[in-house]
This record gives structure tokens, C-alpha cells and sequence, in this order.
């Protein structure tokens, strides 16, 4: 029960304060000329404690900043890369306005003029949209956690009714990019090594993370019973630091190996033995930035531009497209050579167009000379046929993209794909590659109106509805329907 105690004198009148308890614990309101207010202050402070809305205006004086530091201790559990980036996008974006400022001091109207507003600590300009968004969270979570833990009564990032009305607006997404079977084996025999041609292929076709695929066994892969086992996953640090851990959603799972990648991992078994199946130059985890610059995007330019660099060899304008003219000039330049005339641009085929390039070189430079002997030298790695197009770069995400695009128009199931590709649920499945789906409903719609046709004229059968023989009681007869 609230009381009140004399505390001393002020200005030579006696002070009061109001004595309450909350969570167990006896408190004190702020001193007050008159008993009356005191106990009045104590009686208020008492009943919002019993609400749970009661709030020690000692833990509200805290400022944003050392209130942070404290919130993130409490989040240990979570992944090393996710409590760097909240640290990076407080420091620089949250921090700079509301670092030193209490959180009872916060208002609506200041969070939503900085979600606004907020600049980019480099440029000084305004930051984009989607980093916005994320400090913008940030913030809101950590208000949240703040009414939580009872030193805000509410979270002044939200109205009243529990929205964030100065959230920006989600950004666009960037297209998704998605290789045909043909354009994933011209990057993977675009690889300069084994094992780059081996990683290509398995994140083409299963959809593997990076962070999962540098972090895979040689246990792992079990090519009796054709499985692949996800159950770690490295995680690149902004200091460059490696850290093995879960996989994003923390689950392990199985990924179906294709036939097709059976002999390429069966050579990478073998000169393995044991440990990683994926290494770097230093025999330690393959780092994807070195991967990226050295083995994928060489790969990617020379299969995305292979159309256009034969197209040159033959002297035709560049079209990007095996199309009719280009399979003609091919089939004349084989049968000059001697080879049959296929039509498909072979290891033989690239072999006379790359001599008979050689020797109208003496034009260029010692420089343009070795430039142009090392594109052609991976170009001939690769076989063109009818219908093989040139594709713009992309990067090493879009093969997990790939995977989905394939796998979908192989026919699988959302489940099936949600279980292949790690998300958490079929909804995420649905949601990134929805568009991709629609292909389905096209043969849906094409199946059922072939097992109607089936069903009902196939047989010469027609079904007539006859009215009752006996009548029912209580049940209205049906007229009868002749048959056209």
C-alpha cells in the first residue's frame, strides 16, 4: 500500500515523498511540497505497476547509444554477420541523431523527420532507400525493447495504433537472373580449373548458398545414395574474419545430386581424401571474393560473349544468337576443313577458326595479340549450337536463382524447391519465385481440359440426368435433360 515519508526541508517547508512497491521492489517518487501529491503520485505510480505500465524514470534517462550496447549483450544468440551489420547501421546512421539523447526524450514527429531525412555518413546525401528502411527498424526494435524492459511506457516510433507510419517504402527488388541448361554448362566449361567447373555446376543445379558451399565435407557428399547433407555454413566477417556456423535458417537438410555432377565429384573425392571439398589457394576455405575474381566472373564473360566471339571469327555482324546465317557459315567453314558438317562449333571447329584467326593478327599490338590468344583459348573450351545465345554478367547468387528456375520448369513442387533451396517455408518459395510458377497453371489448365475431353467423349458416353422413377418425399424432382 502507498505511504509517504517526510524527507527534510525545502526552502524551510518539509518535503514528502510517496513510497510504493512494484515487482516486489519499495520505490520513491520525486519529492513533493504536499503529502497530498505525494501520496497521490505514489498511488498512480502503484497502479500502473500492477497494469505492468508502470516505468522507473531512472531507466528511461538512459541515452540511445548506451542503451544499444546494452540491448545487443542480450542478443548473443544471433549470428555474428547480423550483429555487425546492426552495429555498422547504428554507428552510421542511427547513432549520429539520436546517440546522446535519452530515450524519454524521443518523440514521434523527431523519428519520422530523421526517417526522412537520413544522409549517408560518406556522401552526405540522402541514403537510400533500402538503407533507410533497415535503420529505421533498427531503431523501432530497439524502442521495442526498451517498453519491454519497462523504462519506456510506449515506443515512439509507432502511432498508437502499433504502426510505423515514417517507414520508407520497401525498394524494388532486383530482377532475378536465371541461366538456361546449356548457358550454366558453358560457364562451367568456361572454369579454369576442376574444381571450379565441379562448384559451378552443384550451385547451378541444387542451389547451394555460398556460405554453404565453401563450408561443405567431403563426408557430406554421398554419391551411393546421391545426397548432399547441409548442415554448416561459413559467414564472412567486414574484417575479412571466417566464422563456421548454422546455416542461415539453423535447420540441416539434404540436396538431391544430379547424375550429370557424379563424375565431376568423384574426381574432387578422390584428390581431396578428407576435409574441405571446396579449398583456396592456401588448402583452407575457398573465400568467395577470391573465387568471384579469379575463376567466375573470367568464366561468366567469356560463355556470356562465346556467340559473339564466334561471330567475329566467321566475319558475320554480330547477333548474339546461333541463328540460321551463322549455323550456314559454320557448316561451310567444317566442310572446308574436312570435319563433318554438324553445324555444332566443337573443339575441332573453334581449332581452324582460331588458326585461321592467328594469322590475320599482324595488325595488333604484342599486347592485343596475348589478349585476344587467352579469350580465344577459353572459348574454345566450349560447344555452340543452334539456338545458343549470349547472356549479360551476373553474379554468383543468380546461380542459386538458376537452380530454382530449372528445378520449377523440371516440374517440381514449391515443397520440393523449399526443401532444395533452405527456406523456412513455402510461402518465401512462393514469394521469390512466384512468376516462375505461372508455367504451371498454363499445363494445369491444359491436363484438366484434357481429362475432361477424355472422360466425357472418348467413350461416346453422355451423361443425362433422369428424374426419379419413385418420388421422395420432401425432395423436388429434377426435370429431365435430354441428351443433344
Amino acid at each position: 500500500m502507498a505511504y509517504t515519508e517526510k524527507r527534510g526541508t525545502r526552502g524551510g517547508a518539509a518535503s514528502y515523498v510517496g513510497r510504493f512497491r512494484v515487482d516486489g521492489r519499495l520505490r520513491s517518487t520525486r519529492a513533493f511540497r504536499s503529502r497530498r501529491d505525494a501520496l497521490a503520485e505514489a498511488r498512480r505510480a502503484e497502479e500502473a505497476g500492477k497494469l505492468g505500465a508502470w516505468v522507473d524514470p531512472r531507466g528511461s534517462a538512459i541515452a540511445v547509444a548506451e542503451w544499444f550496447d546494452d540491448w545487443q549483450a542480450t542478443r548473443a544468440d544471433r549470428a555474428p554477420r547480423t550483429l555487425e551489420a546492426e552495429r555498422e547501421r547504428f554507428r552510421s546512421l542511427v547513432a549520429p541523431t539520436f546517440g546522446e539523447v535519452p530515450l524519454r526524450r524521443i518523440t514521434h514527429d523527431d523519428v519520422t523527420r530523421w526517417a526522412a531525412g537520413m544522409r549517408a555518413p560518406r556522401s552526405g546525401e540522402v541514403a537510400s532507400p533500402a538503407r533507410r528502411r533497415d535503420a529505421v527498424r533498427l531503431l523501432v526494435a530497439l524502442l521495442d525493447a526498451a517498453v519491454d524492459s519497462r523504462r519506456l511506457t510506449a515506443n515512439p516510433a509507432r502511432t498508437p495504433s502499433g504502426k510505423v507510419s515514417g517507414l520508407p517504402r520497401a525498394p524494388k527488388t532486383k530482377a532475378h537472373r536465371y541461366l538456361s541448361h546449356e548457358q550454366l554448362r558453358r560457364v562451367a566449361d568456361a572454369a579454369r580449373t576442376h574444381q571450379g567447373r565441379t562448384l559451378v555446376l552443384l550451385a547451378g543445379l541444387t542451389g547451394l548458398r555460398w556460405g554453404e558451399l565453401s563450408a561443405l565435407r567431403t563426408g557430406d557428399v554421398d554419391l551411393l545414395r546421391g545426397r548432399v547433407v547441409i548442415e554448416r555454413a561459413y559467414t564472412r566477417l567486414d574484417d575479412g574474419t571466417l566464422l563456421l556456423g548454422d546455416t542461415k535458417t539453423h535447420a540441416r537438410r539434404e540436396v538431391p545430386v544430379p547424375g550429370v555432377l557424379v563424375a565431376d565429384l568423384s574426381v574432387l573425392l578422390a584428390a581431396r581424401g578428407s576435409g574441405l571439398l571446396f579449398v583456396g589457394r592456401d588448402g583452407g576455405a575457398l573465400r568467395r571474393e577470391s573465387f568471384d575474381r579469379n575463376a567466375f566472373r573470367p568464366a561468366v564473360r567469356a560463355a556470356g560473349a562465346a556467340v559473339t566471339t564466334l561471330q567475329e571469327l566467321l566475319g558475320l555482324r554480330a547477333t548474339r544468337l546461333v541463328d540460321a546465317a551463322t549455323l550456314e557459315q559454320v557448316r561451310r567453314v567444317q566442310e572446308q576443313a574436312g570435319l563433318p558438317a554438324t553445324g555444332v562449333v566443337d573443339a575441332a571447329t573453334w581449332e581452324v577458326l582460331v588458326e585461321a584467326d592467328r594469322r590475320r593478327r599482324d595488325d595488333l599490338s604484342r599486347a592485343a595479340k596475348i589478349a585476344r590468344t587467352h579469350r580465344l583459348e577459353v572459348a574454345a573450351r566450349l560447344t555452340l549450337g543452334a539456338g545458343a545465345e549470349d547472356f549479360a554478367p551476373l553474379t554468383l547468387h543468380d546461380l542459386r536463382h538458376t537452380a530454382a528456375s530449372l528445378a520449377i520448369a523440371g516440374g517440381a513442387s514449391v515443397k520440393a524447391v523449399q526443401r532444395m533451396l533452405g527456406h523456412e517455408s513455402p510461402v518465401l518459395t512462393l514469394r521469390t519465385y512466384a512468376g516462375l510458377f505461372e508455367d504451371d497453371l498454363d499445363r494445369l489448365g491444359e491436363a484438366m481440359s484434357a481429362q475432361f475431353a477424355a472422360q466425357d467423349f472418348a467413350s461416346g458416353a453422355h451423361h443425362v440426368l433422369m428424374e426419379a422413377t419413385e418420388a421422395t418425399p420432401g425432395v423436388r424432382q429434377l426435370p429431365r435433360i435430354a441428351a443433344r
